[in-house]
């Protein structure tokens, strides 16, 4: 049986919307919420941030912390930063990456591609309504992530509709917060 965890990576500061990681988002940081949802779905659930209150708050979760030093991590293509995060873990076959932008994400939603990647795919991605890429969860082989072709064009095997807000403004976080 493939060895499946989870990822979560939070950066300390965004440089669209200040401390979005962790600002209070129905009273509990951004981050947590999907966090806690890992911890429900996967054995093992990482979590990676250059803010040790993330890390710390993760770990007292349950979570394991992976402490993000290199600068650059902060902002290289996803596919690079999975690949930096899996030297951490140990040795998975499938790493299922939660974005913390999307605290509304549905459970449902990432249990449908665990179940994509337990029967057989590659890579799997979720993506908003009218089919144009969105991330808030995105799961791979370790095959997959260590022969990627393009870290800027993805092209999993399947895709899965997924509804919450990508929270990236003011404005983003108060529609998502209709959302709860």
């Amino acid at each position: 049986m493939a060895i499946l965890v989870g990822l979560l990576g939070a950066k300390k500061h965004s440089n669209r919307l200040y401390g979005k990681g962790w600002r209070d988002f129905g009273g509990k940081p951004v981050f947590q919420w999907n966090v806690e949802k890992g911890l429900k779905l996967f054995d093992k659930m990482y979590v990676s941030s250059d803010y040790d209150y993330i890390l710390d708050k993760s770990s007292q979760l349950g979570a394991i912390p992976i402490k993000r030093t290199d600068p650059q991590l902060l902002e290289c293509p996803n596919i690079d930063y999975y690949k930096w995060c899996y030297q951490f873990m140990e040795e998975p076959d499938i790493i299922v990456a939660l974005q913390v932008n999307s605290p509304t994400l549905d459970i449902k939603a990432i249990e449908k591609v665990i179940k994509l990647m337990e029967m057989g795919c590659q890579e799997v991605k979720t993506c908003h309504k009218d089919y144009t890429d969105y991330g808030s969860v995105w799961a791979m082989t370790k095959e997959r992530l260590f022969n990627y072709e393009d870290p800027y064009h993805a092209k999993p095997d399947a895709w899965i509709v997924e509804r919450s807000i990508d929270i990236h403004s003011i404005k983003d976080l108060n529609k998502a917060l209709c959302q709860l």
